[in-house]
């Protein structure tokens, strides 16, 4: 699976965008200076956000393929016990 990453500056830029062309739409004056700094701090946060959610699907998709894989080869966790139980049954057996 090829990894895509996405990045913040440019999720920023087009969320940016966006918002500028949604305001200009709707034929209001032109944004002063703190109107242009509102977008874009909302803009770097949105962007954040976008970001993180974009990793954790791909994170999701990629362990869920990982399972797959797995499920199919028939490795599992189930199967391999760790050593501290192999232990324990072999001193209960032998007292």
């Amino acid at each position: 699976m090829e990894k895509t990453k996405t990045s913040k500056k440019a999720l920023q830029g087009l969320i940016n965008d966006s918002m500028q062309e949604a305001l200009k739409s709707l034929e209001l004056p032109p944004p002063g200076k703190k109107a242009k700094r509102l977008l874009r701090s909302n803009a770097k946060k949105l962007a954040s956000i976008f970001a993180n959610v974009i990793k954790r699907q791909d994170k999701k998709k990629r362990k869920a393929q990982k399972f797959m894989e797995n499920a199919v080869s028939g490795k599992s966790k189930k199967d391999a016990k760790p050593k501290k139980m192999k232990f324990e049954k072999i001193d209960i057996e032998s007292v």
